[in-house]
């Protein structure tokens, strides 16, 4: 368990290591073999690889990723091409191989690791530049994946749909030594510079002085008292910085700015701070005296009140003190400061086609010439309608219809398709819809051939899906399994008046999908003023439609007639006597 985790975490490092690789940006790029190999920051035997520039990928077999094909008319006119290809950055197996050999030979003990990564630039990581893919009149439609591949077998995509002149023009430039369509890649990769080496060397003295002399004479009632104190302190210092490599401009300017700053900060707390730092102040001497001398005496209130009168007794006395102190601290810095910095190297590169045409030419599953007479591009457009007696069903009965098909082809793959009827587009008209097959270079009648078949989803979870049916036919009308009844009801309103009946309700019934389907159609009374009314029926097409009448009277009187059997589309009532 601990080995699995260990070996685990190594290949994360290992991999981490490889994504944050950078190049020693002193150490000169070596040229071998049209690929540039540019030395590891961190350890001076291993190398990377960089291509100078893109080129087509291969596929698994081993065939370039490129395809050329010229459409041309019956005639054999040019009237339009297609470009596929795909550009890479990645070295192919074998050429890699080779490279690590040759590479033995000339640095022992040095190693290619893979390619060395690379950073998408911001705008204009991939371009395709070509004068016939660029104007709108030549190419009908250019696609690309717009991003560099930059990661270790990552690929980029252009596809192009030209016109007869783009394709012409391609075409012919592929012949030439240098062709119209090239591919230009802007990235960056990663480098360790020096950005600064220094020497700061500090040296910082503190000196502390003090000097106290008192001398006192007291005679004649006079007091001559002088102190002197003398305090002095230095501090000199001398830093001293000495910048020994840099980077040019204003990185350099940055990189020395900081080390002031550095310095400003935190050398002149540690060494200027008098209080806690280096040069921290010593404990001062005293400059007045604390006591007397033994038997020195002064003079009271009293005798200063009258000293201008009387010879008053004194003490004549002279005192001397004499102090010399001298704190000398001493301190010598001297720092070494070596930083290093990342910069992007820009990586601009560009790959033409020159000389591919002439190495492939030759190779139909790249350059290949198509003419749009071969039955292999025939292509076939069939259609459905829904049946337009049937439309009405959509807004009462069915939810929608749909078709699937399919055309098979003895040695490809089947294509299929599917169409869908919604109530919104009959509502909209469209009652036909079309689909297209290709022929695919069948020579005989049995192109023709297809197969269908229809879903129908109805109201209340009903659906109804028919079995596959091969047909030649261009156009088919659908319509549901159901039987459609349009039926017509006429009564006599004057009779109804002459009777005292007030109002006929006809019922019906019938099935629909196997399930007994029991309907109030209408409800007839005298004071109507149409006499016809009209009713499109949906029922099972063997289905039995019948007929119940029930008749009310202005005197409360109700009769209810028996079920009768429904054949004709015309039913004429008359009140029973």
């Amino acid at each position: 368990m601990k080995k699995a985790l260990t070996l685990t975490l190594l290949i994360i490092f290992l991999s981490l290591v490889k994504v944050m690789a950078l190049v020693n940006y002193e150490a000169p790029p070596i040229e071998l073999k049209g690929v540039l190999l540019l030395q590891d920051a961190h350890n001076s035997k291993t190398y990377y690889y960089l291509p100078k520039a893109p080129r087509i990928a291969l596929t698994p077999q081993g065939l370039p990723a490129f395809s050329m094909v010229k459409f041309v008319d019956p005639q054999g006119d040019t009237s339009g091409g297609l470009l596929h290809m795909l550009v890479t950055l990645t070295l192919p197996p074998d050429e890699l191989e080779d490279l690590r050999k040759e590479f033995a030979k000339i640095r022992p003990g040095a190693e290619i690791v893979g390619p060395l990564p690379l950073l998408q630039a911001k705008e204009g990581s991939f371009k395709v530049i070509s004068g016939t893919l660029s104007d709108k009149g030549f190419t009908r439609n250019v696609i690309s994946s717009g991003r560099a591949p930059l990661t270790p077998g990552s690929q980029a995509a252009i596809a192009a749909v030209l016109d007869q002149h783009g394709a012409t023009l391609l075409w012919n430039s592929l012949k030439s030594p240098t062709s119209d369509v090239s591919v230009s890649i802007r990235a960056y990769y990663e480098a360790a510079l020096p950005s600064i080496k220094a020497h700061i060397y500090a040296d910082i003295s503190t000196v502390y002085e003090h000097f106290s002399k008192v001398k006192n004479i007291q005679e004649d009632y006079t007091r001559d008292q002088i102190r002197r104190i003398t305090d002095e302190l230095v501090r000199s210092g001398v830093i001293k910085i000495e910048i020994l490599e840099r980077l040019p401009g204003d990185a350099g300017n940055r990189a020395i700015q900081s080390l002031v700053d550095l310095l400003s900060q935190k050398l002149t707390e540690l060494i200027f701070d008098q209080r806690t730092g280096f040069t921290a102040i010593p404990t001062k001497e005293k400059a007045v005296e604390a006591g007397q001398i033994k038997g020195r005496q002064k003079k009271g209130w009293l005798a200063r009140l009258f000293t201008s009168t009387g010879n008053q007794k004194y003490y004549t006395d002279n005192q001397f003190v004499l102090k010399n102190r001298k704190d000398i601290s001493r301190g010598v810095f001297s720092i070494n400061l070596t930083r290093n910095t990342v910069i992007r190297v820009p990586y601009d590169t560009a790959g033409n086609l020159s000389g591919f045409y002439a190495a492939y030419r030759e190779d139909p599953r790249l350059f290949k010439v198509v003419n749009l007479a071969d039955p292999a591009f025939q292509k076939r457009e069939i259609f459905f309608r829904i049946d337009g007696d049937y439309v009405q069903a959509f807004e009462d009965l069915i939810n929608f219809a749909s078709v699937t098909l399919k055309k098979t082809y003895p040695e490809q793959e089947e294509a299929t398709g599917e169409l869908i009827f919604t109530r919104e587009d009959l509502r909209q008209g469209k009652i036909s819809k079309s689909w297209r097959y290709a022929r695919l270079g069948q020579k005989d009648a049995a192109w023709l051939k297809y197969s269908y078949k229809t879903s129908w989803d109805l109201k209340g979870h009903h659906q109804f899906e028919s079995p596959w049916q091969e047909t030649e036919a261009p156009i088919i009308t659908l319509a549901p399994p159901l039987k459609r009844f349009d039926l017509t009801v006429d009564a006599d309103r004057l009779t109804f008046e002459d009777l005292g009946v007030r109002a006929a309700v006809i019922m019906v019934r019938y099935k629909l999908f196997g399930q007994k389907v029991l309907r109030r159609l209408t409800v007839l009374k005298a004071s109507d003023g149409e006499s016809l009314s009209e009713f499109t029926l949906f029922l099972d097409p063997k289905a039995v439609l019948e007929y119940q009448v029930s008749w009310f009277y202005s005197d409360g009187q109700r009769i209810k007639q028996d079920w009768q059997k429904l054949e004709e589309g015309y039913l004429f009532l008359s009140p029973p006597e």
